[in-house]
């Protein structure tokens, strides 16, 4: 039986198809991890097209006696192995096995000494990952290159591959959080059928396609560069003392004020990580509870607008010594982030004349608590975030869309949660949230309604 056409005509090719059937990544600064040597060009193109960042994920193929290609397993570079039946080659020796496993763990020693031993692996901690090689039949490397990763806690894992063999497919689907394949009816024992053009891509090359974006990434982690640790801050307000906690890159844009209204840590995870997206924009960042410890019980506290509010105005103020004395900088525009009843303070105090807020971020809010009229005398660009899957949110927040006259934008995040739990929806609020801040702070250009 002759081989199925190609599909594609280069690894080059399908990766630009590949980046299309993904581009609901572009704009969230993926990292993209290629399983060498086939999967860099692959992950090349993928890291352009998305606007992302691409490293290698250290993992080989073991093959079976007698075959130059079919796969009986993968070993990481860690050593972890994962093995398959493979019918095309049948159950190898156990000898054949420990020897191919031995090889291919010097030849992954070797990899790392020339791919990355002058260059600083990329953290897939908290990011979305994009594992991709340039097609799957049996799935093994694919697995071992999940297994790896998984370890380091991505915050979304998605497998992509131009082609693949429907039984590898199902393997890999179980493992990860969402599999993209152009061609999932591809062979079960060699993917170069797919290819027109499919040469053996050289070491010299690999390292080329790593390196290509590693000055740019230099130069930005440079830009970036946090204080050494979070500086905590305190603000006495109604006799109780909130806390806060400063961090901040080099020079940056512009500094947003993270409030919420809780008592308690249990946004700590979700705020955290929005604010580590942020200072990765050149954002200054100051998390505030504007409720303490001791009234963390007491729900009509949380629900007090007013107070909140002027507990809100009171942190404001302590802000340009904050930037002053800690930060070593002039006054920079200034942002406010809110979620929960904190959201509704923060529309009160932003419809007030003459203050220093440029923009505004209100996720999970009970926007629907402010004053009507003072969310009518808002002036300043407001996005709403709402879960997808919070109908009383989305409601309560179209309400207070409608009543805006400022600038402004309701976006509805994937999920069930109402607070963004998950972690794509967690993404998916970074994402937007710096967009906004970054934008208005920086030259107040946005687009808007």
């Amino acid at each position: 039986m002759s081989p199925p056409l190609a599909r594609f005509a280069s690894r080059e090719e399908a990766a630009a198809q590949l980046a299309e059937a993904l581009s609901k990544y572009r704009g969230q600064h993926p990292l993209i991890l290629a399983i060498p040597k086939g999967g860099v060009p692959i992950g090349r193109g993928l890291a352009d097209a998305l606007e992302g960042q691409l490293d290698v994920v250290l993992v080989s193929k073991l093959i079976g006696p007698d075959d130059g290609v079919a796969a009986v397993g993968a070993v990481t570079e860690n050593g972890w192995t994962y093995r398959v039946k493979n019918p095309a080659v049948g159950q190898p020796a156990p000898t054949h096995f420990a020897q191919e496993r031995l090889a291919k763990l010097d030849l992954l020693k070797q990899q790392c000494a020339i791919y990355t031993s002058q260059r600083a692996r990329l953290d897939p901690h908290g990011r979305i990952v994009i594992l991709v090689d340039d097609g799957l039949c049996t799935g093994a490397t694919m697995m071992a290159a999940i297994h790896a990763v998984r370890r380091r806690q991505p915050a979304w894992l998605v497998c992509a591959v131009p082609v693949g063999a429907p039984q590898g497919l199902a393997a890999v689907r179980a493992s990860v959080d969402e599999v993209v394949c152009l061609n999932a009816d591809g062979p079960d024992h060699d993917i170069r059928h797919a290819y027109q053009c499919f040469p053996e891509v050289e070491d010299g090359k690999v390292r080329a396609l790593l390196w290509r974006d590693i000055e740019p990434r230099n130069a930005e982690a440079s830009a970036r560069k946090t204080l050494a640790t979070a500086v905590p801050v305190g603000i006495l307000c109604d006799g109780i003392r909130l806390h806060g906690v400063l961090d901040a890159p080099v020079s940056p844009i512009g500094l947003v004020l993270m409030v919420h209204a809780n008592g308690i840590d249990d946004h700590a995870v979700r705020n955290q990580y929005v604010a580590r997206k942020l200072r990765a924009r050149g954002l200054a960042t100051l998390l505030v509870d504007l409720i303490g410890p001791r009234e963390a019980m007491r729900t009509e506290k949380r629900r007090d607008i007013a107070m909140l509010a002027g507990r809100l105005r009171m942190v404001m103020q302590a802000v340009p010594g904050f930037v002053h004395s800690r930060l070593r900088l002039p006054a920079v525009p200034l942002g406010c982030f809110g979620t929960g009843t904190a959201a509704a303070a923060a529309l009160s105090v932003a419809a007030e004349q003459g203050t220093d807020l440029r923009a505004l971020v209100l996720a999970a809010g009970r926007v629907d608590l402010a004053d009507a009229d003072a969310v009518g005398s808002v002036t300043m660009p407001t996005l709403l975030v709402v879960g997808a899957g919070d109908p009383e949110g989305i409601r309560r927040n179209d309400l207070v869309f409608g009543r805006l006259r400022c600038p402004r934008q309701l976006r509805l995040v994937a999920g069930e949660g109402r607070i963004f739990e998950e972690p794509a929806a967690i993404e998916e609020l970074a994402v937007l949230t710096g967009s906004w801040f970054s934008q208005l702070l920086a030259d107040g250009q946005v687009a808007v309604v």
